[in-house]
């Protein structure tokens, strides 16, 4: 019998469900990035995670998701809770090789690539690419987008995720030195909805998001649908 305790309902029943949750999952050591956002700047890790959670509203169980930039792979775990399922492209070894080690869900997958080089019959309803954008050329930035497009199925959308410009004084030392390009919204609104035919825009500051004044914002989502161009 476990040891009584005021604060638990049902010491005995709760003392099993704890065991048999220990029991169940091995240790994850975390990859080195979020190892020091929990020491050094664990409200980071929660903005970053809340990202994820406005895409993951998004999704119904039944997409096939595709994460362009998916890096060490906590973002596509999350996902991967919210629909059929998740696979990621990344062009790092480090990443690949760090992303497997904390992959718990037979429903994510991780592959080595370049997504430019992908073969366009390859189609998912959801392309997700959260903070990769703003570390492309503006030129480069856009064939990203475009070649979005060729991979969307029908009914499909693509979201896309980006610091705002105004907040790049505000950004840490790494990723002042990450970052080629951010972007006003509405310089970025113009870019997808050459490629896209109907967008919705979101701003995001922390953990809130809002169709508020942009130019206070720290992130922009855009929500695109509609694919222009071919689509064979």
């Amino acid at each position: 019998m476990a040891k009584p305790d005021p604060y638990i309902k049902n010491v005995d029943e709760h003392a099993v469900l704890w065991q048999e949750t220990i029991e169940k999952y091995d240790p994850i050591t975390l990859p080195s990035e979020y190892a020091h956002y929990i020491e050094d700047n664990a409200l980071q890790l929660l903005v970053r995670l809340a990202r994820y959670k406005f895409v993951a509203k998004q999704l119904k169980k039944t997409d096939r998701v595709f994460e362009i930039g998916s890096g060490a792979g906590l973002g596509a775990q999350f996902l991967a809770q919210h629909c059929a399922s998740v696979k990621g492209i990344e062009f790092k070894d480090d990443e690949i090789a760090r992303a497997n080690s904390i992959k718990r869900r037979k429903n994510v997958e991780f592959m080595k690539g370049d997504f430019f080089l992908m073969d366009p019959k390859e189609k998912y309803d959801v392309i997700v690419n959260l903070d990769v954008i703003e570390h492309m050329p503006e030129d480069v930035g856009e064939k990203l987008i475009a070649k979005t497009t060729q991979h969307i199925s029908k009914n499909g959308m693509m979201i896309i995720g980006t610091p705002s410009i105004y907040s790049f004084p505000y950004q840490g030392a790494r990723s002042q030195a990450a970052h080629i390009k951010c972007y006003d919204q509405q310089e970025l609104l113009k870019i997808v909805d050459r490629h896209y035919g109907r967008t919705m825009v979101f701003s995001m500051n922390d953990e809130i998001v809002h169709t508020g004044f942009a130019k206070l914002a720290w992130y922009y989502f855009i929500v695109a649908f509609y694919p222009k161009g071919d689509q064979t």
